[in-house]
């Protein structure tokens, strides 16, 4: 029987940075690249633990092949990024923008960077940016690769965030009932959750801090990404489909699930019933060395094979990480195997307008032998009709 890891409520170590930014290095080598050049706020909170908003005044992180990573940014911001970093980092500071020529931000930008290098860029990088970048430019996201694989401290970390969404789950449950308001929930529960966050981590950095609550009713629940109104009312019956998510100081998890209030619709346990099989074929699935591709793709089959193919309208599931949605990607296509200490979500929904979404949603850590639900829920029919 897989243990689950104990949670961790402290920053990362300048040790744990280190390592991450070493990782980089190496896929630098591979590449036979001279820099590379990061501008994604996630992609530099993950290197560095300094954290900040994309506006008109940019970030950008060097890093080379040895030494010290250099950080261009805002004159403004340097006090900022220099409390809140923990790795070393020589900071460039540019005047403004917009600044007169010799205190633009490219005027300290580009000298830092060789014009016969190779310099890696990620494929986000905004095109201003890239423009204003010497040498010879090759795309790849580096640092997203290496945050495909987890390291210890980060699933603790994910562990810890866990904790954090079972509990407002749990708060959710107490309050749901036909009549309750979406604010009402919202409300509730995102302040139970980040009273949670600030009770374990006082110094936690709110930039990385969010926190979801909402229940689609079924009125509208087989349309997952609509935004729910916030005086829709609960109703009888259902599915109702709670999503219950957090970053929480930079890592990011999820629990969703199918409820029922006081009454189960005779026409909602035959696509209940699939949804959960499906669920779980996908967990017999799970261990090291299986292709994501081929867990969706069986998923999938399971589903059409049982008469609704035609109601599915997303993949099997995906990575979490410091963002709630990253890779790796449980979907066909996607042809990488699992390995150990990835934490992923499994959320194979159908969708039925008239009906409503059936959809169960985990986090879920890759172990060596298997895997470990991260996060807890009522999971069965019975369970997850909630009488008032």
């Amino acid at each position: 029987m897989n243990k689950k890891p104990k949670a961790i409520k402290k920053p990362p170590s300048k040790k744990e940075l280190v390592n991450r930014l070493d990782k980089v290095r190496n896929l630098m080598k591979e590449e036979g690249l001279d820099y590379y050049i990061s501008f994604d706020p996630v992609n530099i909170y993950y290197l560095t633990n300094f954290a900040n908003n994309v506006h008109e005044r940019p970030f950008i992180l060097i890093i080379e092949k040895e030494g010290t990573p250099k950080m261009v940014v805002p004159l403004l911001e340097k006090t900022h990024a220099e409390t809140r970093a923990i790795s070393e980092l020589e900071f460039r500071p540019y005047y403004e923008f917009p600044a007169k020529k010799g205190e633009r931000w490219f005027d300290i930008y580009r000298p830092l960077i060789k014009k016969d290098a190779v310099v890696g860029i990620e494929s986000m990088l905004p095109s201003g940016i890239a423009d204003k970048t010497p040498g010879k430019k090759k795309i790849t996201d580096i640092i997203d690769e290496v945050r495909i694989v987890k390291t210890d401290y980060e699933v603790g970390r994910l562990v810890h965030a866990c904790k954090i969404i079972n509990r407002g789950h749990k708060e959710l449950l107490k309050i749901l009932k036909p009549g309750v308001r979406e604010f009402e929930i919202y409300q509730k529960i995102t302040g139970y959750m980040t009273s949670k966050i600030i009770g374990d981590l006082p110094d936690a950095n709110f930039i990385v801090c969010d926190t979801t609550a909402a229940v689609w009713p079924p009125s509208y629940s087989h349309d997952p990404h609509i935004i729910p109104k916030i005086f829709s009312q609960m109703e009888e019956g259902g599915p109702h489909v709670s999503i219950i998510a957090a970053q929480v100081d930079g890592y990011g998890v999820e629990i969703e699930r199918s409820l029922f209030l006081n009454e189960i619709p005779k026409e909602a346990k035959k696509p209940f019933e699939i949804m959960y099989k499906a669920r779980d074929l996908a967990y017999d699935l799970l261990e090291p060395g299986v292709l994501m591709s081929e867990i969706d793709k069986k998923v999938r089959k399971f589903i059409s094979n049982n008469g609704y193919g035609d109601n599915i309208i997303h993949r099997t599931g995906h990575g979490l990480g410091i963002t709630g949605h990253e890779a790796p990607f449980i979907a066909e296509g996607y042809n990488r195997p699992l390995e150990a200490n990835m934490v992923i979500s499994i959320e194979p929904g159908i969708y039925i307008p008239g009906k409503g979404g059936f959809r169960h949603s985990d986090s879920v850590l890759i172990t060596e032998d298997g895997y470990i639900k991260l996060t807890n829920a009522p999971e069965t029919m019975e369970e997850v009709l909630l009488r008032s």
